[in-house]
């Protein structure tokens, strides 16, 4: 996490309480941050890479804008995603609280940490998601 952050506390507070649920890859499950997922491990192992990266394009900066804007904003990061050749599947970014609507996301299998934070910038994103060999979910604050 940076020193200091532009992110207020309750963001913040709202990614860590997030479930990113993966739904495109033939088995649902559930991602939260800080906790080992035995269904990511297993999906990393079957695929042969060492980290996984949980990105979407929705609500840049965390300011909620239409969903048309979302909408196209999310499929020009799968357009980016494709460029990538790295294996990725649907997801859905969820608030337990309700405060916050879905966002529809992406599990990008085998993206580093310095991509998975470029795609990131690119799409105005305070934070991702990324786990490495542990399959740990960590939040990676961007700004």
């Amino acid at each position: 996490m940076p020193a200091q952050t532009q992110i207020s506390k309750t963001i913040i507070n709202a990614y860590f309480n997030a479930h990113y649920r993966v739904t495109g890859a033939g088995k649902e499950f559930v991602l939260r941050p800080k906790r080992k997922s035995q269904d990511l491990a297993e999906m990393m192992q079957s695929l042969g890479v060492e980290s996984a990266a949980f990105l979407t394009a929705y609500n840049p900066f965390s300011v909620v804008i239409k969903e048309p804007q979302n909408v196209r904003a999310n499929k020009a990061l799968a357009v980016d995603l494709k460029k990538t050749g790295l294996k990725f599947f649907n997801g859905s970014g969820e608030d337990p609280s309700g405060n916050w609507k879905v966002e529809a996301s992406f599990l990008v299998l085998g993206m580093t940490e310095e991509a998975a934070k470029a795609m990131g910038v690119k799409y105005y994103q305070n934070a991702v998601i990324w786990a490495g060999q542990d399959a740990v979910p960590r939040v990676i604050l961007l700004r």
